[in-house]
């Protein structure tokens, strides 16, 4: 007779939790990825939070009281609250709840290594693409999917140019010199791929093996070869008319001066 009072006691606590627990709810995240020149991160994630009643609005505000800035606490209350992106090289985490504009959980952090790694480099252009298993989250029953409610903004260094298709596919943006990549749930794809170039300062001292490599053999260097083929071309089928301007300019703007 006890041992099923204390099994019903035990299934009422457990119900209370979880009532308690659908109190709240997200109804958006937000990661925003801004990317450095050498492929390293910083990010920032929002979790847009509603509310059932008032008393819950007061229950997670005591809570995050409780909880502070500390990300374990936060993942060990609800999984949820946990960062998106990287494997387990988080550094200078920290988390912050607001009630300013509306509800919110946010967190920033950066990696511990570079989330794009660095492929095929010449004395002009670097290539970047993403490390796939750093977001292991979006991984699921072998397609990568951007879930409802969920945006990623991936913005990347200035001037960097897309090379190939992104998968999933995602919106393209330019704020400035800066290009942005958005996936907006729902999305899903077999693969998850993003690839980049950043073209790099021209150095004093050129490698003649690599300016060969880059002008015969990459696309932008035979249409460099192309423009020049083709300037050499009119300045030889015009030479005439060029001559006849030089000696005329010449002529026109000589003066001669009389000997006394």
């Amino acid at each position: 007779m006890k041992l099923r009072f204390f099994s019903i006691i035990l299934v009422l606590f457990l119900l209370v939790n979880f009532v308690s627990a659908q109190d709240y709810g997200i109804y958006q995240h937000n990661i925003d990825i801004i990317i450095g020149n050498d492929g390293t991160a910083e990010i920032t994630e929002r979790f847009n939070l509603f509310f059932n009643t008032d008393e819950s609005k007061i229950e997670f505000r005591e809570k995050s009281l409780i909880l502070g800035s500390d990300l374990r606490l936060w993942e060990d209350f609800d999984e949820q609250f946990s960062p998106s992106i990287g494997l387990n090289n988080i550094i200078n985490g920290k988390i912050t709840y607001s009630e300013s504009e509306n509800y919110y959980l946010e967190i920033k952090y950066n990696l511990s290594d570079a989330l794009m790694t660095k492929g095929k480099e010449t004395s002009f252009i670097e290539e970047y693409s993403i490390k796939a298993t750093y977001l292991n989250k979006l991984f699921q029953s072998g397609l990568w999917i951007i879930p409802d409610n969920t945006k990623i903004n991936i913005e990347l260094p200035p001037g960097a140019e897309i090379n190939e298709s992104i998968s999933p596919d995602a919106t393209l943006s330019s704020m400035s010199t800066k290009r942005i990549i958005t996936w907006d749930g729902y999305k899903s794809a077999n693969q998850l791929k993003v690839k980049y170039v950043l073209w790099k300062k021209i150095n004093p001292i050129i490698d003649l093996n690599q300016l060969t490599d880059f002008l015969f053999r990459t696309s932008e260097g035979l249409i460099i070869i192309g423009i020049i083929i083709l300037i050499i071309g009119v300045i030889i089928w015009k030479r005439k008319y060029f001559s006849s301007k030089i000696e005329s300019f010449v002529e026109n703007n000589t003066v001669f001066e009389e000997d006394d």
